[in-house]
């Protein structure tokens, strides 16, 4: 026991170590060395950009030895950036250093570090017009000290991931095989589980104030009272299902609405007609899935005359979806693999829960990210009563019954999600075969369980479908107005090959300076329309497990398990036809990914954990769980960064402060 205690202590010091000396590196930067503090009041106007958007500001005759520059700024609430250009004993010539952001309560962002050769002859900085023009640029301090900071966050993270690396090495709990019954190994799971939820408030929180959000983020979708969660509510109340504010005569006159870019030419967006909107015999529709709107925004309306945030039901069910997946991935691995090694559950969480792109629509959280959140939700939740009915014959037919709800009710809110009940027609087919042959009492009990609910949630849709559209199947996207004339498209066979490289396997953008990760819309040659906006990386880079589908031919030889060979081959043709669909239906986005995202992980993981038991010897399954490992925390890291980055920075835009301040607690070089 002492011996734990003293590497506690050791794990305690080196944690302390790295955030009083290495992560406050910065505050130690005049400590040695002979510099003279000297503060300026009076600032040199030089000239305004072209744009006239920034002014440029001199001190001269400075001549003194320079390592820090601090700017104060007086009566600034926004987040502000700032530049500072640098006249040494290099050049007469002036030479800029990195931008940095002014928060008004975080003090190191007042001040930067700088490496500049002999005296410092002079400075320039150039900040806001506006920010100069009012008189807000009070000071400017050569060689301030830069404020010592003790982040606890920091340390706390710090320490944690050291003390996790230490029980998985040393662990006993981490070195046994998985067992559900023990306590330990459930505590972890729980949380790994606490850990993400963590960080989903976290990235939804800050990525869903509108207050700082400029005008070209805020229309009919993104608002907290847009199209879906306030008019679309009022529609409901008044007995419509078309919205009650109509498109414009001009809109409706156009020859052909659905052209985008003429449309845009001759009318305005979100005045005379709503975007992304259905419109049709003269009104405008939501084809967006309504069951989410059913079951949060419109009872919540009717119980307190209030209009729900958007964010916070894709917080609610996002947290749902991971409860779901911690459940039906511990459900599967007990399956069909009992003497599984608990290292690789924990591996196989984590990279479920990072590589299913969860952070990332938080990170955006509006109408788009909703119903395939919500979506999602009824998927998982009907997979995992379709998987707790081959548990137990007790409750069989009735988590059947509940499992095809689910799944049925899953197309009111994203109608490709319909594929995925295809999981669980091998299920099916299987016990009504064995069910003739042994118990002919449980075919109707099966018939029924099934049957009652696709065929009542159909019956509902194609009437919803049908009052609005004349039509049972169609869902509005074919009369969108949006960025597409998808009214007009045609066919969309030929992108498949091109969609399918991107979507899965385009290469994220990685850069040096926060958040390390930016758009990356590159897509091969393809001579014709195909709809690409905001991509981050395809979905094989940034959850490398998903590379193990191409061992679906060495894993269907060498296993003996025939129902898991089925299961993986079926997961791995819902997959690729669902983004398949994808593709051809929408084009590349990365939100589109979370339809399939979680299919193709467990499509891995599944291939990994076939491998790694047909492995002989230690050291080569060692070998594999050390690459699943790097895997894993490559994946978790990048669905942070994807979370951060999301869409539109929306997080930066929305909450600038909490953005740059964790920029510079992680940049702590700067």
């Amino acid at each position: 026991m002492k011996k734990e205690y003293s590497r506690f202590l050791i794990i305690f010091i080196v944690a302390l170590f790295l955030e009083v000396i290495v992560f406050n590196i910065t505050s130690y930067r005049i400590l040695f060395g002979n510099y003279i503090k000297v503060d300026y009041t009076d600032f040199e106007f030089l000239y305004y950009n072209e744009n006239k958007t920034k002014a440029y500001v001199k001190i001269d005759n400075i001549n003194e030895k320079m390592g820090t520059i601090k700017v104060e700024f007086k009566d600034l609430e926004d987040v502000t950036e700032y530049q500072i250009f640098y006249s040494d004993a290099t050049s007469n010539e002036y030479m800029g250093i990195a931008s940095k952001f002014y928060i008004e309560k975080y003090e190191k962002s007042k001040t930067i570090p700088v490496y500049l050769s002999g005296e410092t002859k002079g400075i320039m900085i150039c900040i806001d017009k506006n920010v100069y023009e009012e008189g807000k640029l009070s000071k400017i301090i050569i060689n301030e000290k830069i404020p010592f900071e003790f982040n606890l966050i920091r340390f706390i993270v710090i320490f944690s991931i050291m003390l996790f690396i230490y029980f998985w090495k040393n662990g006993e709990t981490f070195n046994l095989k998985y067992s559900k019954n023990n306590f330990k190994q459930e505590t972890v799971l729980l949380l790994i589980l606490a850990i993400f939820l963590i960080l989903l408030s976290f990235i939804n929180n800050y990525s869903s104030t509108e207050e700082s959000l400029g005008e070209g983020f805020l229309n009919s979708i993104s608002t907290e009272e847009g199209i879906y969660n306030k008019e679309f509510v009022d529609s409901l109340v008044n007995k419509k299902f078309y919205l009650l504010d109509e498109p414009n005569e001009n809109v409706l006159n156009l020859e052909n609405p659905y052209d985008n870019l003429t449309r845009d030419n001759m009318v305005q967006r979100d005045k005379d007609y709503k975007w992304d909107t259905a419109l049709y015999n003269g009104h405008q529709y939501i084809y967006f899935g309504i069951l989410p709107l059913l079951i949060t925004f419109l009872p919540y309306y009717l119980l307190t005359n209030k209009y729900l945030k958007i964010s916070i039901v894709v917080f609610i069910f996002s947290t749902f979806i991971f409860i779901l997946l911690k459940e039906i991935l511990v459900k599967i691995m007990q399956k069909y693999f009992k003497d599984i090694s608990f290292k690789n559950v924990v591996l196989f969480l984590i990279t479920l829960y990072s590589g299913t792109l969860i952070l990332y629509a938080n990170g955006i959280p509006r109408v788009y990210e909703l119903v395939i959140i919500v979506g999602l939700y009824f998927v998982l939740q009907g997979i995992y009563f379709i998987l707790k009915s081959t548990e137990s014959d007790n409750k069989k037919y009735f988590n059947i019954f509940l499992g095809s709800l689910f799944l049925a009710l899953s197309v009111a809110c994203r109608p490709t999600d319909l594929i995925v009940s295809l999981l669980i027609l091998p299920y099916l087919i299987n016990l009504f075969i064995n069910n003739i042959k042994n118990n002919k009492k449980n075919i109707l009990k099966l018939i029924l369980s099934v049957g009652i609910p696709y065929i009542t949630v159909g019956i509902a849709l194609m009437w919803y479908n049908y009052v609005r559209f004349d039509s049972i199947f169609e869902f509005g996207a074919k009369y969108q107005l949006t960025i597409a004339n998808i009214h007009d498209l045609g066919s969309r066979i030929y992108a498949i090959p091109v969609g399918l490289m991107c979507n899965l396997f385009n290469m994220p953008n990685f850069i040096l300076d926060f958040p390390f990760i930016v758009n990356n819309n590159n897509l091969g040659v393809f001579y014709g329309y195909y709809y690409i906006e905001n991509m981050l990386g395809g979905l094989f880079v940034i959850a490398p497990i998903c590379l193990f589908s191409f061992g679906i031919i060495k894993v269907n030889k060498i296993l003996d398990d025939k129902e898991l060979k089925i299961l993986i081959k079926v997961l791995l043709t819902i997959g690729l036809i669902i983004a398949v669909l994808s593709v051809m239906m929408a084009g590349s986005n990365q939100r589109y990914l979370i339809d399939y995202a979680w299919i193709f992980i467990l499509v891995g993981i599944l291939i990994f954990s076939s491998i790694y038991d047909f492995l002989k010897t230690n050291e080569a399954k060692k070998i594999l769980q050390s690459l699943l490992g790097v895997i894993t925390i490559y994946t978790f890291i990048v669905s942070i960064l994807l979370g951060i980055v999301s869409e539109k920075s929306y997080m930066k835009n929305s909450s600038p402060e909490e953005y740059y301040k964790m920029k510079y607690i992680v940049c702590f070089w700067e």
